[in-house]
């Protein structure tokens, strides 16, 4: 009985590897696959579309502001406004006014565009005897009643040219001699025109 037998013991031994082998193969075939997929993506292909809007373009609006040549004007307590040809020869004292005439020129374009036109003044005019005792004032008869000190609300209405008008008064209530001799720099004073978001 055993000697029957072991023939078959032995051909299942031989056969044993090659079943391993095999299936090594077949893992070694598996590891190689996901490999590959994972350098390619490690994704499959599913169903997808697209289609484009047919609404066409949208274009930006526009924000700017020029300025043209101003002329300014001299006023004191007892005369009547004189031209000012050359500013750096002027000498202001208290209840002078000087105004400037100013073109400007605005850009405003925009469905729901508002913009604030203002007129704001650099450090000399906030520090030192002098600049404290300037008053500075911006006026646009045609934009109407400022809404704040020196600022204008705007809409793409008053896009183009308009004329300001800006005023720097020394205080005539200056008390002593405070500001005497000094100086505030006029190119301190810049308009400015901000896209409103308030």
């Amino acid at each position: 009985m055993s000697l029957e037998t072991a023939p078959a013991t032995r051909a299942s031994l031989a056969q044993r590897p090659v079943r391993r082998h095999r299936r090594t193969t077949a893992i070694a075939i598996i590891t190689v696959g996901a490999a590959l997929l994972s350098v390619g993506g490690g994704s499959y292909a599913y169903w997808s579309t697209q289609t484009a809007l047919t609404a066409g373009p949208v274009t930006a609006g526009d924000l700017n502001l020029s300025l043209g040549a101003g002329t300014w004007t001299l006023k004191g307590v007892l005369g009547t406004a004189q031209p000012v040809a050359n500013l750096t020869t002027v000498k202001i004292v208290p209840g002078d006014v000087l105004t400037l005439t100013q073109p400007i020129d605005v850009t405003l374009v925009g469905n729901t565009i508002a913009a604030d036109l203002k007129a704001e003044v650099g450090s000399t005019f906030t520090s030192g005897a002098l600049g404290s005792n300037l008053d500075v004032v911006l006026s646009v008869a045609s934009y109407g009643t400022a809404t704040s000190a020196n600022t204008y609300r705007l809409s793409s209405a008053n896009s183009g040219a308009a004329t300001a008008t800006l005023t720097v008064t020394f205080k005539p209530g200056t008390i002593g001699r405070a500001g005497a001799t000094q100086s505030v720099n006029l190119n301190d004073i810049a308009f400015t025109l901000t896209q409103a978001s308030s």
